[in-house]
Order: structure tokens, then C-alpha cells, then sequence
């Protein structure tokens, strides 16, 4: 019998192109002998909604995410919130980043169509994050990290049309330096791991795997998603010049051995700031503080191509 396949679409990503490829992506999944419904999203969030109801249905063996991180993102939620959180989470990447593909050895549709024949599935981490949206307080989840300050502005001033001007390997450094010129840090009360820091920061991150922006940015060096901890960094602000030279080190990963840098593992993070600010998921922005990031261990199969672990390109330093 044909594995049946959910292929949950956003018809958004590849700057508003992927929509027209699900015919292809649907003769695709057949060839290789699945059995493919495809559902396109038609907004934000309703890729959380759609993998809800196909866990929640048991229609399906796996559940596919066409598009980028944020896709990925929602339909990693969607299945975290159901009642049958034990479906796999398969990947096509169409998107700007395609980090966690990436990092699950898929680089495009044929190596996607591959895994979902031959790859091999394996529990990974996955961060709880608890923040406010709309004045209601909101869980939802991340696969790659969660972050407050620098990295969430990025995310704000990297627009879609920036995406579709410069491309997936510069538009976040165009949103970095669009950032730069309104560069406010974040006054914020840190707790984790038994410890408090109150100060004023530039970043504030939980990283479960290391690299971000298209793997542009090492964001957080040593960090996998299979090894039941979070990397957390906090980097406190500092003059603007300095915050432009900081650019530097995380395009290398050598921003964590900044004297105002702290960086270690730990399991949960509760983040507090003066005013509201912004909370930034696998490039999505989802809500404000306060916010909660608590790691869940092993909490969601999540399918590899055949031979390639989850992580593997990332070991850990500090070991």
C-alpha cells in the first residue's frame, strides 16, 4: 500500500512561485509511488491548523512541510498540538532559508522526494515558546531557535520585497543594516538556569541548532538538535559601531567570545523586558514578551535523508 503523505503548501514561498509547483510536486510524490493530498495554506498560521487536523484525522503516515522555516515552523506546531504528536514531519524546501532542510540533508524536491521513500525518521528536540499575541497569551513551537532583540528586528526590516530583490544569500544582511540604523537595545530581566541577568541587550537567544539566515549566520555555535539542551546566548548591548563588528563575528560563530557575551546550555528561559518587545521563531515573528523557551526533548519525529543524522554537520565544540 502507497505511504500516505499530507503535503501541507505555501504558496508564498519562493517569493510567491511555489503555488504554481504543486502540480509538479504532487506528480512527484506519485512517481515515487506515495500517495500524496496536498492542502495549500492561505495564511499565517493556517499551516499550524492544517497538520492539526491530518495528525488529528489519522489520514495519513507523514506529514510534509512545503516551503521554508516558517512553514516548517507552523506545521512542526500543528503536530505538537494534536492528539497524534508521534506523525513524522517530512520537508520540501521552497523557501528563503531552508535551514532545518538543510540540516536534514535535503536540498530541493528530488532529494525530498528521496527522503520521503528512503529516509530514515528520528526524534528531535523541539523549543516550547510561550509569548503574548494580541493580548492573550500563545504557545507555540521552534525547531531551529527563539530570540529576542537583534535577531527579531532583522527578521522586521528583512521584507518581502528585500527577499525578492537581493535574494536569499543577502537579504538578511540588508535587514541586518536596516536594523543597525535603528538600533535600540532591549531592556530585559533573563532568568535561566537558576540565574538572573538584568541589563540591556543586543540578543537574546535560545538556539537548538547553529546556524541561521540561509546558514549564513552561525547564531549558535555547538548547538544540536538531539542533544536534549538549548545553546543560550545573551549578548549585551553595546555603541553601534560595535554592534556592526558583531555582525562580523556571527557571520564566524566568534560573537559568543565577545566580554559581553554569555553563552552555556541550559533547558528553559523566561525573558522579561521594559517594554514589549518583539519574539522571533525560525524567522517568524509571533508574538512579544514576556516569553517562556523551555526545551522538549525527543518530542518530534522529524524524517532525514536515508543515512544522514539530523545535526551531524554541526559537532559539538565545548565537548
Amino acid at each position: 500500500m502507497p505511504r500516505r503523505v499530507s503535503v501541507i503548501l505555501n504558496p508564498a514561498a519562493e517569493a510567491g512561485q511555489a503555488g504554481s509547483r504543486a502540480a509538479e510536486l504532487q506528480a512527484a510524490l506519485v512517481a515515487a509511488g506515495l500517495a500524496p493530498t496536498v492542502h495549500s495554506t492561505r495564511s499565517s498560521g493556517h499551516a499550524t491548523d492544517l497538520a492539526r487536523m491530518a495528525a488529528d484525522s489519522g489520514s495519513c503516515d507523514l506529514i510534509v512541510a512545503a516551503g521554508g522555516d516558517g512553514t516548517v515552523r507552523e506545521v512542526a506546531s500543528g503536530i505538537l498540538q494534536s492528539t497524534a504528536p508521534g506523525t513524522a514531519l517530512g520537508m520540501v524546501p521552497l523557501g528563503t532559508g531552508n535551514d532545518y532542510a538543510h540540516l536534514a540533508g535535503i536540498a530541493d524536491l528530488p532529494s525530498a522526494v528521496t527522503a520521503l521513500r528512503t529516509g530514515s525518521v528520528c526524534p528531535m528536540d523541539v523549543i516550547a515558546a510561550t509569548c503574548r499575541q494580541a493580548g492573550q497569551e500563545v504557545v507555540t513551537h521552534a525547531l531551529s531557535f527563539a530570540a529576542v532583540g537583534l535577531a527579531a528586528d532583522v527578521v522586521r526590516r528583512t521584507t518581502p520585497r528585500i527577499k525578492r530583490w537581493f535574494g536569499p544569500r543577502l537579504c538578511y544582511s540588508v535587514g541586518f543594516f536596516r536594523a543597525l540604523a535603528h538600533y535600540r537595545p532591549v531592556n530585559a530581566k533573563v532568568t535561566c538556569e537558576g540565574r538572573t541577568y538584568h541589563d540591556d541587550f543586543l540578543l537574546i537567544c535560545a538556539g537548538n541548532t547553529s546556524h541561521a539566515g540561509g546558514r549564513m549566520m552561525h547564531l549558535s555555535p555547538g548547538a544540536r538538535p538531539d542533544d536534549g539542551r538549548m545553546n543560550l546566548s545573551l549578548i549585551r548591548a553595546t555603541r553601534r559601531l560595535e554592534v556592526a563588528l558583531q555582525f562580523v563575528r556571527l557571520l564566524r560563530g566568534t560573537h559568543i567570545r565577545h566580554r559581553r557575551a554569555s553563552y552555556f546550555p541550559g533547558r528553559e528561559m523566561t525573558v522579561a523586558t521594559a517594554e514589549p518587545a518583539d519574539v522571533q521563531l525560525d524567522g517568524d515573528l509571533v508574538g512579544h514578551t514576556p516569553a517562556r523557551f523551555q526545551l522538549l526533548p525527543g518530542a518530534l519525529p522529524i524524517l532525514s535523508a536515508a543515512a544522514h543524522r539530523v545535526g551531524s554537520r554541526a559537532p559539538d565544540s565545548r565537548r
